[in-house]
């Protein structure tokens, strides 16, 4: 019988905190081999020391089958998960050719409400399902990743896909002690959590604030930039909640003091930002589908033609 292959492609945040618990549980399995594919310090810190995950209750340290910035060392897996930032996701695919085969499955839990699509028009043959988690955590130095919540959810899902291959997935998943969810709409799924991320990525980004200090001092703006969003998820036959665009500042009220978002995050830093996944999306899709959304308009402008920080 053939191992079940699994290789998560970016170990940061994201994929080092579900990675490290695959690794962890899987360790030693005659069933399935966990692959990393890093670079840099932190993929040299693995190699050496394996990925340590901290929790709220525990730290666990454990050592994939293999870690490596050369997908050819793995060869073709049976799942894929896509980790990385989404302005890497067309490099990442393309560097990612070797150990994409015929039958193998791509996950990307990025941010963004058409990632799978975009993975998709590069790989038409394959099998992409469409992810999203909800987790807070943070790689703290290389190899070592922590969450600050107790809970974390993740959520994927494929309408055509192979469901017996999806519930196979869950079960490794579940397994691992990773809480996970086939929903029966997962593209309402994803833009709840889209919902989320492009409103306050877009406003604490223009501001130059916190999700504190934006709420005390721009709410208006910020419920204005969820009403524009749903228009725009109704009229592409997303359905969500009617009180989507409150529950979703609500969600942003209950952080952490001096909480932001990673693309105010990256703006602050002088890093590239996810500005075109989260806020440019909304204005091209609006466009084309005749929508007017004046205020994702103006807060894109602002952030992509002018030197950051746009407000004092």
């Amino acid at each position: 019988m053939n191992k079940t292959k699994i290789a998560i492609s970016g170990i940061g945040a994201v994929g080092g905190y579900y990675g490290g618990l695959l690794a962890a549980r899987y360790k030693d399995s005659e069933d399935i081999d966990i692959y990393f594919i890093s670079r840099g310090e932190n993929l040299e810190e693995i190699r050496k020391n394996g990925i340590e995950v901290k929790n709220t209750f525990l730290t666990i340290k454990a050592k994939p089958t293999l870690a490596t910035d050369n997908p050819a060392e793995i060869g073709p897996v049976d799942y894929l998960f896509c980790c990385t930032k989404s302005y890497d996701l067309e490099e990442n695919i393309v560097q990612l050719t070797p150990i994409i085969g015929p039958n193998t499955v791509i996950i990307p839990l990025l941010n963004g409400a058409d990632i799978a699509e975009r993975i998709q028009k590069l790989l038409p043959n394959n099998e992409v399902w469409k992810g999203c988690v909800y987790i807070s955590s943070r790689l703290v130095r290389p190899g070592r990743v922590e969450k600050f919540t107790i809970k974390d959810r993740m959520f994927f899902g494929s309408k055509q896909g192979n469901k017996k291959r999806q519930k196979d997935l869950q079960d490794i998943l579940v397994n691992a002690r990773i809480l996970t969810t086939i929903p029966d709409d997962i593209d309402l799924e994803i833009w709840k959590k889209f919902f989320m991320i492009s409103t306050a990525a877009t406003i604490t980004s223009y501001f130059n604030e916190t999700i504190g200090e934006v709420v005390n001092n721009h709410i208006d703006l910020f419920i204005t930039l969820g009403y524009e969003l749903k228009s725009v998820a109704e009229a592409k036959g997303i359905r969500l909640p009617d009180g989507q665009v409150f529950s979703a500042i609500d969600a942003q009220k209950i952080m952490p003091n001096n909480s932001t978002t990673s693309m105010h995050s990256d703006f602050q830093k002088g890093n590239r930002t996810e500005v075109e996944t989260l806020t440019g999306y909304v204005v091209r899709t609006a466009q084309e589908l005749g929508i007017e959304v004046p205020t994702y308009q103006f807060m894109y402008k602002g952030l992509t033609e002018f030197p950051y920080p746009v407000a004092d």
